[in-house]
């Protein structure tokens, strides 16, 4: 009883500090939503990364990418929580970046769907995300690991100094 006990309790810590970046990244995007003409217009900015991600209905990630903006290279790191999927992967890609006039509103929270599937090294995904300011993310990733991800993805976005 006492180990029954002990895992609802780590089941339910996990769920409140997973979900508390979720809704607070929901909170903050804004309401205009992104058309295919955004998405078909030439990016502003491209971004490398990578990064490891654990899933198990709820899940986190944590990575490191560069934002290649105006010719200009801007480190910086993420922090993920998302609902939908399984798996345990360390995932590598490249993204575009669309609606970034400044380097300052890379930074934020951006929320996103996003669907994918690894099986020991030939994984690969998609997914779009909107910061608090409007950016939009669109990225493209292989996996290695085993994995299966459908579902919503928040990122807190920092740039390095």
């Amino acid at each position: 009883m006492r180990n029954k006990l002990l895992i609802a309790g780590f089941v339910f810590a996990f769920v409140g500090a997973t979900l508390s970046p979720l809704l607070m990244a929901a909170d903050a995007a804004p309401a205009k939503p992104v058309t295919e003409k955004d998405l078909a217009a030439t990016p502003d900015a491209t971004i490398d990364f990578e990064a490891e991600q654990f899933r198990l209905i709820l899940g986190g990630s944590g990575g490191k990418g560069v934002l290649h903006f105006k010719g200009k290279d801007y480190p910086f790191t993420m922090k993920g929580a998302s609902v939908g999927g399984v798996g345990v992967t360390k995932v590598e890609g490249t993204g575009v970046v669309h609606k970034l006039t400044k380097v300052e509103d890379f930074a934020g929270h951006y929320v996103g769907l996003g669907i994918g599937a690894a099986a020991a090294s030939a994984g690969k995904g998609s997914s779009s995300f909107q910061n608090n300011k409007g950016v939009v993310v669109s990225v493209k990733s292989k996996a290695e690991g085993l994995a299966l991800n459908m579902g919503l993805n928040a990122v807190d976005v920092t740039l390095d100094k």
